[in-house]
């Protein structure tokens, strides 16, 4: 009753907004802004006014819908000179403002002498973020868009060019959990959820498949990443039933003419190689090409004939398109190939606690077709289509036992229609998913699953305050019709600060790709009765602003699963395990804390994280703690740079007491400190980068054992990972970059 009362609530409230669009379209213009230098056009400049922000295209131009009368247009871009131009917008007319950009007097200055604005603290530029699916500045949208910005992306690259998962693990709210430490793979958490509550999009389109869950996102290269945008908490509304737990979009760079190249080798034997390479044709079309490899020996840090890393090798190629033309209509196309090949378990001759070897392995190749196309109308807003086609076959072995093949298959179209005026949008949108799932040897967890859905989001000014809803309706051939909402508000109660609420219900059809299955397979795993869907309740409400000199953003959040699945050990069948509903809801609940302190030629960033969170046992229903939770984490980052010469940085987290599940050596980790250091050196489009991580050496293996002395659920023979496994480690990476 909650649901369809919240329901109704949202669905009022957005026919309103629609109707309130419909009769005011008439009270704004269209304004076009070319913003053009000596060389020709200019992309990437943020134009704002009236309370309206747009970016500049490939083609120098960045499109408003401004309210009639005198405004006042402001162009930004960091190491340019801020430009304000007064324009007149006329009532459904379309008004061409160009603009002229200059490098600022510090800009001008460090291209000149190299000294690149180290003499001042320079405010970073706000981002342009599309998550929300309403395009805004990430600090004019009520939904919290969190995004790792162009420079963190270039300093973690440096750190682990091979994969995403430092980026994404030192975001605090995020986790990247190992889900099976002999084959080295994992998944994000957001917020203390599973990894399979989490969808991971490249470029706004569902690439990876249905479920991030210990799949090869994980190790795709950052080397072609401009920034990543994270929506934290239930976000079916926007995205779907697997949204559960949040989104996390991968937005690629841009073609520039730029080209580079990344070589690093790191010890234990890893060796990483990627280049980017990009080429215009003309003002409105360019090409990219991702080419990235990875190779790494099987280690034995602690002689004990286990992996504690396996063996692996993988390779992708990824090439985009990217076309503008001069009324603004784009397209955007996308396509990828990989394979990934890895070897665990015993080591060198080594032997299980039982006396036999066991080799886990597990081979994998994914390709994926995607395009994304958009055409401007001209009253505003704009039709857009989206299409995505991914399979990913996989090969694993699991000791003696007989392979374990399966296949995922994910379809997506979806098309919107947008409204855009002066301070109100919405977005009109139908979408068809196809997700199909194929194992070798169970075929209880076999589906087929063609789901139509329909969803409309809408944002208003509603005196201070801004209001986005959004509801989306789901027919699922096994979970029948599920509706979901999202409401969230944004106010700005001083100069300088804002605060956010959201709250918003998720669902999720079950399916065996679980964090907990990834570790196991499914060939001990049953099927005994159809499982019901996973609902979801969640709030969050956030406070950004700035105090003693530092930016500071404070979290608050919690949510509620019913039903979620859970791993379960069958009475009276040795080895056999089944997935089943839980008896009791799922919660999960916690702050997060941010402060940064830029100063001349540096910053440093603390954070601090508290979460807890809390499910019934699996065979007593007695609630317990969330397994591989840390109920405290604290970190620190201090980098120092001079843009074009040098950086250097150190950064320490320390992570809390987590609760343990199924393990035999203890019921609670222990605290740890994990440490890193990178000092690089540019000479010219040279640099040249040392990097260290985990200074202290610490490892989960000097506390206890990774290999259990009799197997787990599903014939498991290690422990969950709540430590690092590898130990120090160092590398040296060389990046040229060219034109």
């Amino acid at each position: 009753m909650i649901r369809l009362r919240c329901g109704a609530l949202v669905a009022a409230l957005l026919l309103g907004l629609a109707t309130t669009l419909s009769g005011q379209q008439s009270d704004s213009g269209r304004v076009h802004v070319a913003v053009q230098e000596s060389m020709g056009m200019l992309a990437g400049f943020t134009v704002q006014a009236a309370g309206r922000s747009a970016q500049t295209d490939s083609v120098g131009v960045a499109r408003l819908m401004l309210p009639v009368g005198r405004q006042v247009i402001v162009v930004t871009r960091t190491g340019f000179a801020t430009t304000r131009v007064a324009v007149v917008v006329v009532r459904d007319s379309l008004v061409t403002v160009s603009v002229s950009a200059s490098m600022s007097n510090a800009a001008s200055d460090a291209a000149a002498s190299g000294a690149a604005m180290s003499d001042m603290a320079m405010p970073m530029a706000e981002v342009r973020v599309s998550a929300t699916r309403i395009e805004r500045l990430a600090g004019e949208s009520p939904i919290r868009v969190e995004v790792v910005d162009e420079m963190e992306v270039d300093e973690k690259t440096l750190m682990s060019p091979s994969g995403i998962g430092m980026l994404l693990n030192e975001t605090p709210g995020l986790r990247v959990q190992a889900s099976a430490p002999g084959l080295g793979t994992g998944s994000v958490r957001i917020l203390g959820l599973p990894g399979q509550y989490t969808v991971m999009l490249a470029d706004g389109l569902p690439l990876y498949g249905a479920s991030a869950s210990a799949l090869g996102p994980l190790d795709i290269s950052p080397v072609d990443l401009q920034r990543v945008e994270i929506i934290k908490g239930a976000a079916s509304a926007l995205y779907g039933g697997q949204a559960l737990g949040g989104v996390i979009n991968l937005v690629s760079k841009a073609p520039t003419g730029g080209k580079e190249l990344l070589l690093n080798r790191r010890t234990l034997g890893v060796t990483d190689g990627a280049t980017w390479l990009s080429h215009r044709f003309g003002k409105g079309v360019g090409v990219s090409l991702l080419g990235a490899g990875t190779t790494q020996s099987a280690q034995d840090l602690d002689n004990d004939g286990w992996s504690d890393q396996s063996r692996a090798s993988r390779w992708s190629v990824r090439p985009r398109l990217h076309a503008v033309d001069s009324r603004g209509r784009s397209l955007f196309l996308t396509a990828g190939v990989g394979r990934d090949d890895r070897t665990g378990g015993t080591f060198a001759g080594g032997r299980a606690p039982d006396g036999a070897p066991f080799v886990e392995a597990l081979k994998s190749g994914r390709a994926d077709v995607g395009a994304t196309a958009r055409m401007p109308l001209q009253n505003g807003g704009a039709l857009s289509m989206r299409v995505a086609l991914a399979n990913n076959d996989r090969e694993r072995t699991f000791g003696a036992g007989p392979r374990e093949d399966d296949r995922t298959t994910t379809g997506f179209l979806e098309l919107t229609r947008s409204f855009d005026a002066s301070q109100r949008a919405i977005v009109l949108g139908g979408v068809l998913q196809f997700d199909e799932y194929e194992n070798g040897l169970n075929a209880a967890f076999d589906h087929r699953w063609l789901i139509p859905g329909a969803f409309v989001t809408a944002e208003r000014a509603v005196g201070p305050l801004t209001v986005s809803a959004s509801v989306r309706a789901d027919a699922h051939p096994d979970a029948g019709v599920q509706l979901t909402e999202r409401v969230a508000v944004l106010a700005r109660p001083a100069e300088g600060w804002s605060v956010r609420g959201s709250v918003g219900t998720g669902y999720t059809t079950p399916t065996g790709r679980t964090e907990e299955t990834e570790a196991t397979g499914l060939r001990a795993v049953r099927l005994d009765r159809a499982l019901d869907p996973e609902q979801s309740v969640g709030a969050m409400i956030d406070v950004n602003g700035t105090a003693a000199g530092a930016e500071l953003l404070l979290t608050a959040y919690g949510s509620s699963i019913a039903d979620a699945v859970q791993l379960a050990d069958v009475p009276g069948a040795v080895g056999q395990t089944a997935l089943q509903n839980a008896s009791a809801r799922t919660r999960v609940g916690g702050v997060e804390a941010l402060a940064v302190w830029r100063f001349a030629g540096g910053k440093f960033i603390a954070n601090y994280g508290y979460a807890r969170g809390s499910r019934p046992d699996v065979a007593t229903g007695a609630r317990e703690g969330l397994p591989l939770l840390p109920r405290h984490r604290v970190g620190g980052d201090l980098m120092l740079e001079r843009p074009g010469v040098y950086r250097m940085g150190i950064e320490g987290t320390w992570f809390g007491a987590q609760p343990l599940d199924d393990n035999p050596f203890r019921t609670t980790s222990k605290p740890y400190l994990y440490m890193m250091a990178i000092a690089a050196r540019q000479f010219g489009p040279v640099e040249l980068v040392a990097n260290f991580e985990n200074l202290l050496n610490v490892r989960q293996t000097n506390t206890d054992p990774l290999v259990r002395r009799t197997p787990g659920m599903g014939g498991r023979w290690t422990t969950d990972v709540w430590a690092p496994l590898e130990g120090f480690m160092a590398n040296v990476a060389v990046r040229y970059r060219w034109k």
